[in-house]
């Protein structure tokens, strides 16, 4: 779908499928954060107008309820959600949603007067960090094209110890425009160098996606202390049709996230289908694919680390610590992990506490 010109537009099977992963995410994040912090904020830098003309909330209005009707809403300090919008009529339609919504004080809505997110970073980065540039801030970038998120502006969002960023990545956009000279240098600033061009060299358009996608991934990954994680949204045809990409300093942030794309994608915790949704069950849905988590569990061998550590790890790698416990004790009965503290009777082989030495095979 183009950039629509109306102020309202209909929603997309894959709207709703990025919707129902915020859902997901912020009930996690929310459940962290709000409770543990006296205040909090999460800026959505492309709000639109609230609503579809098909009736669907817009991601605003989608953020408030899942605060509104969190479950453990009753402990929650305050959460800023600042909603910027820089079209007039959409920025008006947004307030009026946002006005019907019930009203709580420790949820303050704002929706500033009309404003791009590139004319009023640096006001709304005073605002959502208040006093102290620790106060935890999620920031969420839904464009509609990618020289609206240029790298920058992303690395610049990242600069508070507890920022996040969650953000829409256009992998068909960027497969489909990646040879054409004109669009190099926007490309350029939405990677912040030209190492995709790396991604060009003869490849198929979901191989090709997928290394355009590491490459940004790496990018977040080359600034200090920041890990990534990102869910594919796929087409008809099965391939990424964009990506969310998620970038955090905090190892519970990827604990959430990781939560949420394997909701999403009980399988592999990497993809959801416009034609097979989270409702209809892929044929291996029960057996999540974990041959990259024991790879590298395997390369342990001759070490021996904490449980604390691995869980760090394999959360960086995108899986959660049911699935690190669930690999140990496969690894445990092929003799190449064994716990080597507490030796005392526990009530889970792989208590917190513990610590693992890994052996080689004897193949």
């Amino acid at each position: 779908m183009g950039q629509p010109t109306d102020t309202l537009w209909n929603s997309q099977p894959r709207t709703l499928l990025k919707h129902q992963a915020y859902r997901q995410y912020l009930h996690c994040w929310m459940g962290k954060i709000c409770q543990n912090f006296l205040r909090s904020a999460i800026v959505d830098a492309f709000a639109g107008p609230g609503v579809y003309l098909d009736g669907p909330d817009g991601s605003p209005v989608v953020i408030a309820k899942t605060f509104l009707e969190h479950s453990r809403v009753k402990g929650f300090n305050l959460l800023q959600l600042i909603c910027l919008e820089k079209r007039r009529d959409r920025r008006d339609s947004l307030a009026q949603c946002v006005g019907a919504l019930p009203k709580m004080q420790r949820l303050a809505i704002e929706v500033p007067q009309p404003c791009s997110i590139l004319e009023c970073f640096k006001t709304v980065r005073a605002v959502s960090h208040g006093s102290d540039l620790a106060t935890p801030v999620l920031w969420i970038f839904d464009p509609f094209d990618i020289s609206s998120l240029p790298f920058a502006l992303v690395r610049a969002c990242l600069a508070g110890p507890r920022d996040e960023v969650l953000l829409t990545w256009f992998a068909d956009e960027l497969y489909r425009f990646c040879e054409d000279p004109s669009k190099e240098a926007a490309i350029d600033r939405h990677f912040g160098s030209g190492g995709w061009r790396e991604a060009r060299q003869g490849r198929s358009e979901s191989a090709r996606k997928e290394k355009l996608l590491e490459i940004y991934q790496n990018g977040l990954r080359s600034l200090r202390g920041i890990h990534t994680g990102s869910l594919q949204i796929a087409s008809k045809n099965e391939t990424a049709r964009y990506a969310l990409v998620f970038a955090t300093h905090s190892d519970k942030g990827m604990e959430c996230f990781n939560g949420m794309t394997w909701r999403m994608d009980p399988y592999r915790g990497r993809q959801v289908s416009e034609k097979r949704s989270m409702s209809q069950p892929g044929l291996f849905d029960d057996t999540p694919l974990l041959t990259t988590l024991r790879g590298w569990l395997t390369s342990l061998a001759g070490q021996a680390l904490s449980f604390d550590e691995l869980t760090r790890q394999a959360g960086r790698l995108g899986f959660k610590v049911t699935h690190l416990r669930s690999e140990l004790s496969v690894l445990a009965e092929e003799g190449l992990a064994v716990r080597e503290y507490p030796l005392d009777q526990t009530r889970t082989p792989w208590p917190e506490n513990s610590k693992i030495r890994f052996y080689a095979s004897p193949s």
